[in-house]
C-alpha cells in the first residue's frame, strides 16, 4: 500500500542590494522573511466593447417606416511614415553572394493583406513582402538606388 503526503514548501522573499524583489525556497540573506502567503496573481481585464449602433427609423407622412442616411464614409486610411532604416542613405553593403537585409520603419504598422515592394534602380521587384523586413538576393556589385512602396491590399 502506498502512502502519499503532501510536500509543502517554504517561500521567502527578499530584497537585493539594488532594490529588487526577490522569491525563493531558500533565503539568500538573513533578511529574507518567511512567506504566509504568495501575492496573487496580476489580471487585466479589457474595456467593454461598445454595443452596435441600430439604424434610426423614420416615418413618412403616410406613416411608412424609411430608414435614416447612412453616416458618411470614414476617413480613408493611409501611412504616415515610410522610413528604410538600414541599410544607410549612401552607405556601403559588403555581400559576396549580393544578398541586402533591408529594415523599413512604417507608421501605423502595416494592415493585413497590404505589402511592400522594394525597388531597385527604379524598377519594381516582382516579388511581394508582408513584414518590415525585405530581403533582396543576387544584387549586382556597384551602386544602386533603393525606395520602398507601400501597397494596398486591393492593388
Amino acid at each position: 500500500m502506498l502512502m502519499v503526503s503532501a510536500v509543502q514548501a517554504e517561500i521567502y522573499k527578499w530584497v537585493d542590494s539594488a532594490g529588487n524583489v526577490h522569491y525563493g525556497d531558500q533565503p539568500e540573506t538573513s533578511k529574507a522573511k518567511k512567506m504566509q502567503k504568495l501575492p496573487g496573481l496580476s489580471t487585466y481585464a479589457p474595456p467593454p466593447v461598445p454595443e452596435p449602433v441600430k439604424p434610426q427609423l423614420k416615418e413618412t407622412e403616410d406613416n411608412q417606416p424609411v430608414r435614416e442616411e447612412e453616416p458618411p464614409p470614414a476617413k480613408a486610411f493611409s501611412y504616415r511614415e515610410l522610413t528604410i532604416i538600414s541599410p544607410d542613405d549612401g552607405g556601403t553593403v559588403r555581400s559576396s553572394p549580393g544578398t541586402v537585409s533591408v529594415f523599413v520603419a512604417l507608421a501605423p504598422v502595416l494592415r493585413k493583406g497590404d505589402y511592400l515592394k522594394a525597388i531597385l534602380d527604379g524598377k519594381a521587384l516582382e516579388k511581394k513582402y508582408y513584414s518590415t523586413v525585405i530581403q533582396l538576393e543576387t544584387i549586382d556589385r556597384g551602386m544602386h538606388q533603393l525606395a520602398v512602396a507601400v501597397y494596398d491590399k486591393r492593388v
